[in-house]
């Protein structure tokens, strides 16, 4: 069944909520009218009738699928609907398709190539391309390549071979669908007619086997694009040119020994002449790929490894993540192996300004938005020392590493809390029945006392890693304490299970440690400003005149927005600086007129966060606390309707996220 992309959208997000869905999310999701909606609503039905389905409407609820659907139904849905592929074999339709196909064929091109000839072979208007190549010309300015236009010629691209390549294999690589991918660079004719790429693929995998590490699988097939493209360049006379000193600097790597003997095999199977400056253009390629090392080193042969340099690199960021938000990660080797050997390749891509897809890069946002901060500041480190900008695919891949180790820190944490004891004031009946209370609903705990009040300086004695206490104990200790109640409750359990399972990095976790954050004078409903960067620039103005923040906070919430816009999906953005560095912290909340767009995504509740130096080792948890509330999109859904702060707050306060 062939529906167009905004169709199945729709159905994409029908399938997805467990809940109705209302006309007004949907429209505001595909940017669209509520009634336009309804229209598609009607034209779905006509499909999921046959195969004994409808989508239901409850008036003032919202819609949804009928029967209610299991794994199963989901999955014959996506399949029928091919929510999850493009057809790669048909005339590109949508924008992004035709850029990308216009894109290759005016690089692959001998010569100049016409916009009717564009027109005709993609079945759309000449005023259609003309749009199109407003995009091309954006992809080719970021790669310095210029699309040139002559009169009764044409359009053609001229610029650096490298970054000509480049930009062709990145942006196919980018292509959001991995089957449109793949048929639209391996098995696509235009691009590499004549080229056997199981073959390249058998020698290269060859050849690498004499590596010291092992490549990253979307590494190897990376390379394989850019060697068959290459090949493709080179057989048109498209040569890539170094400079004597790189060349020279690149030939003293083992990686360019290894391309050698790929080209050699190259020359002989596609009858071409490979000149040097070709072997160290696969030769950084092998540089900078993605590797992994499935040996534990010493850290002498470590370092040998990823270089001297690097290792330091490595323990700059840490030292410089442990002084911003007080997280201490110097001591995780793992972290440092690990890290030391992705930057190993990631410097020479940056160095090179190649560019490495993240196909994760929007669930590491999304589900690790802490560590995509952490990584952050890890590429200010990075662009400090070496004067390099790192994209946000790159510093996706650091968050990887520094996730890991957050959660690794975590896990020690449920570890430690194995030992507890327990204080109770009303008598050794009650305390015993607590204990086996506690012991009945933590298995892995082990009780190793019970002790009144008056007997609190024995417990120090016993090596305990939790006190669960009936009475309030006010004195300062070393072992943490829970206050319970004397016959256990479902709270009680709660709150010990989130003390043990530490769901997040920072001990204290609220609600109403955010909720203090938020004030009547920094509520803004009613924005009506299209623009992401003049709703940040008049939020921060309030803030600025009423003393919460300086002047240089604008300029860092605005150095962190071009590092990667913060919007987070669901229609809701949350802006801040780089680093904490408010005079006061607050977060203030603007509620835009309509939905604007904000890098990838729509949005219409925008979360301007600032943070003191004071509070910054509490960031995680604020951090992390504000990302979690507005994931609920009947909770966005009804926030963005609020006309008054208390009317916010109150929703705020129902929402089933903020019940403890």
């Amino acid at each position: 069944m062939q529906l167009n992309n905004r169709l199945k959208e729709i159905i994409k997000e029908l399938v997805s909520n467990d809940g109705p869905v209302t006309s007004d999310y949907l429209s505001k999701m595909v940017g669209v009218t509520p009634r336009t909606i309804r229209n598609d609503i009607r034209a779905l039905n006509l499909e999921f009738k046959k195969i004994g389905m409808k989508i239901e409407a409850v008036r003032g609820v919202g819609y949804f699928i009928s029967p209610k659907l299991d794994h199963k139904d989901k999955e014959l849905i996506e399949e029928l609907f091919q929510l999850n592929e493009q057809q790669g074999s048909h005339v590109p339709v949508s924008p992004e398709e035709r850029v990308i196909y216009i894109l290759k064929s005016i690089i692959m091109a001998d010569d100049y190539i016409t916009i009717e000839q564009l027109a005709n072979q993609l079945f759309v208007s000449k005023s259609t391309v003309d749009n199109d190549l407003k995009q091309v010309e954006e992809l080719l300015n970021k790669y310095e390549v210029t699309l040139v236009k002559k009169p009764n010629f044409g359009i053609k691209v001229i610029g650096d071979e490298m970054k000509i390549r480049f930009c062709l294999s990145n942006c196919l690589s980018n292509m959001k669908n991995a089957q449109s991918q793949q048929e639209i660079g391996f098995d696509n004719p235009t691009i590499l007619n004549g080229i056997d790429i199981d073959f390249i693929k058998s020698i290269t995998r060859k050849q690498i086997e004499y590596l010291p590490f092992k490549l990253a699988e979307l590494s190897f097939n990376n390379l394989i694009i850019h060697i068959a493209i290459a090949i493709q360049r080179i057989k048109k006379g498209k040569y890539i040119e170094f400079d004597s000193f790189e060349l020279s600097r690149i030939k003293e790597q083992q990686e360019y020994s290894i391309a050698q003997n790929i080209v050699q095999s190259l020359e002989e199977a596609f009858s071409i002449k490979i000149p040097k400056q070709e072997i160290a253009y696969i030769a950084i390629h092998l540089l900078g790929a993605k590797q992994f090392h499935d040996r534990k080193l010493l850290q002498d042969d470590f370092i040998k490894l990823i270089g001297e340099t690097n290792f330091q690199l490595v323990k700059d960021i840490l030292s410089e993540i442990n002084r911003v938000y007080q997280i201490n990660l110097n001591y995780d080797n793992e972290l440092i192996y690990g890290l030391g050997l992705h930057l190993r390749s990631a410097m020479n891509r940056m160095r090179y300004k190649m560019n490495l897809r993240n196909p994760m890069l929007n669930e590491i946002k999304n589900n690790f938005p802490f560590s995509f901060e952490l990584a952050i500041v890890a590429s200010e480190v990075i662009q400090r020392k070496y004067a390099i900008t790192i994209n946000e695919d790159e510093i996706g891949y650091i968050a990887i590493h520094l996730a890991a180790a957050i959660e690794r820190i975590k896990n020690v944490k449920r570890r430690k809390v194995k030992r507890v004891a327990v204080v109770c004031a009303s008598g050794m009946g009650t305390a015993k029945l607590l204990a086996a209370s506690i012991e009945s609903k933590f298995p892995g705990l082990e009780i190793v006392g019970t002790y009144p009040s008056f007997s609190i300086k024995e417990i120090e004695n016993d090596d305990v890693d939790l006190i669960l206490s009936t009475v309030p104990i006010k004195e300062e200790r070393t072992t943490p304490i829970l206050h319970i109640h004397s016959l256990l409750t479902d709270k009680d359990v709660e709150k010990v299970n989130e003390y043990i399972s530490r769901k997040y990095l920072n001990d204290e976790k609220s609600f109403k440690k955010l909720q203090n954050l938020f004030s009547e004078e920094l509520f803004f409903p009613e924005i009506d400003k299209k623009d992401p960067i003049d709703i940040i620039k008049s939020m921060t103005y309030i803030l600025n005149i009423k003393g919460y923040v300086d002047d240089s906070f604008l300029d860092s919430v605005l150095e962190r927005e071009e590092i990667s816009p913060t919007s987070i999906g669901n229609l809701v953005a949350i802006p801040h600086p780089v680093k904490p560095n408010a005079l006061n912290s607050c977060v203030a909340i603007g509620i835009m007129k309509k939905p604007v767009k904000w890098g990838e995504h729509h949005v219409q509740l925008v979360l301007l966060l600032a943070l003191n130096e004071k509070d910054k080792d509490k960031y995680s948890d604020l951090f992390n606390q504000l990302w979690l509330l507005v994931q609920d999109k009947k909770l966005v859904a009804d926030l963005c309707k609020s006309s008054d702060f208390a009317q916010f707050i109150k929703r705020l306060e129902k929402s089933k996220i903020t019940q403890k």
